[in-house]
């Protein structure tokens, strides 16, 4: 009887223990919710973004917000600064005794510099809609200057500055919390300290790789009805054919049959990504094959693919350009002269 009064009382106390965890964890969760959705730095929308800039130790970032018919996007500056290690060459010939007496310090190496043009649409409106409004994990509340560095504000990461609707916001970007998924900031205009989101530092740190828009069109594959190759003063058209998840290219004149030379042709032209894009159209260009894609209401989208003139390795640059991209990006040679071999067997 003692024993079965024992269990039950220890049963019972380990149901009340877990009652109690789960109220603490739901309590929380709650608190941490209420936390992030209540500590606002700045409010704004990210539609009011009109540039995003971010100062660091050795780069710089800026992405000026630009909208067209096919909607808002970026285009993105990355500036980064690397200096190389100095190094006085050596007499081997030379006595130790004097190579001391005659050592210098060495000069001071010049910093190159290397500026990377990019366009961003969605990672930069993501971005966008990041910062405005600018909601923090947790508010820090003003801090000593002796107590900066424990914030890694004493010598920060950088600086962003987020102009909305003409007025600019600054936020001076300190050292990783605890486990270094977020940052610590500051606003210069209050003083307070935050941590906020640790995305926003690393999509400026590493702007011209995770920010870069890399995606041809916005629309699907089956929003596609039908396209227009053309190259030179030749085209042809080719239609979009079969049931959802088994599309292929047909001619128009035989919907039904699956054209697999224009198909592998699509296949490798949809393999081209932008690793890099340019300010100003090639000079020299010369178009390869441009394609106008018509979904079931209209014009959707085009691609326009160009080559430039040889470059020091002797081969040409190819480039190119989207409604999406909106400037012209550079693509990998390889695949680019494969689809420029290939054309002439798609229009005849």
């Amino acid at each position: 009887m003692r024993l079965e009064r024992s269990f039950f009382v220890h049963l019972g106390l380990l149901v009340v223990a877990a009652l109690s965890a789960v109220l603490v964890w739901t309590r929380d969760e709650k608190a941490a919710a209420l936390s992030v959705a209540d500590v606002t730095v700045w409010a704004g929308r990210a539609d009011d973004v009109e540039r995003i800039a971010f100062e660091g130790k050795s780069k710089s970032v800026v992405l000026e917000a630009k909208k067209d018919k096919e909607g808002r996007y970026f285009v993105g500056t990355a500036e980064r600064k690397t200096t190389p290690p100095a190094e006085k060459p050596k007499d081997p010939h030379q006595n130790p005794d004097d190579a001391a007496q005659d050592d210098e310090p060495p000069a001071e190496p010049e910093p190159t510099v290397k500026t990377t043009t990019f366009v961003s649409v969605a990672a930069g409106n993501k971005l966008a809609e990041a910062i405005a409004p600018l909601k923090a994990l947790r508010a820090i509340g003003r801090i000593a200057d002796d107590r900066a560095a424990e914030f890694g504000l004493a010598e920060p990461e950088g600086t962003l500055t987020v102009k909305l609707r003409g007025a600019e916001r600054k936020l001076v970007l300190g050292g990783a919390t605890p486990g270094g998924a977020d940052r610590y900031a500051r606003d210069e205009a209050t003083g307070e300290v935050y941590a906020i989101k640790g995305d926003i530092y690393r999509d400026l740190d590493t702007a011209e790789s995770r920010l870069l828009e890399r995606d041809l069109h916005e629309w699907k594959d089956v929003d596609l009805a039908r396209a227009r190759v053309i190259t030179g003063d030749k085209r042809r058209e080719v239609v979009r054919s079969g049931d959802e998840g088994k599309k292929f290219w047909a001619d128009p004149a035989s919907p039904e049959q699956n054209d697999e030379t224009v198909g592998n042709w699509m296949s490798k032209l949809d393999r081209l990504r932008p690793t890099e894009y340019v300010a100003a159209a090639p000079e020299q260009k010369e178009v390869v094959v441009r394609i106008e894609y018509t979904g079931r209401s209209g014009d959707i989208g085009f691609a326009e693919l160009v080559k430039g003139p040889p470059g020091a390795s002797g081969k040409p640059d190819y480039f190119l350009v989207t409604e999406r991209t909106r400037l012209y990006g550079k693509v990998p040679v390889g695949v680019a002269e494969q689809v420029e071999q290939d054309v002439g067997a798609v229009v005849k």
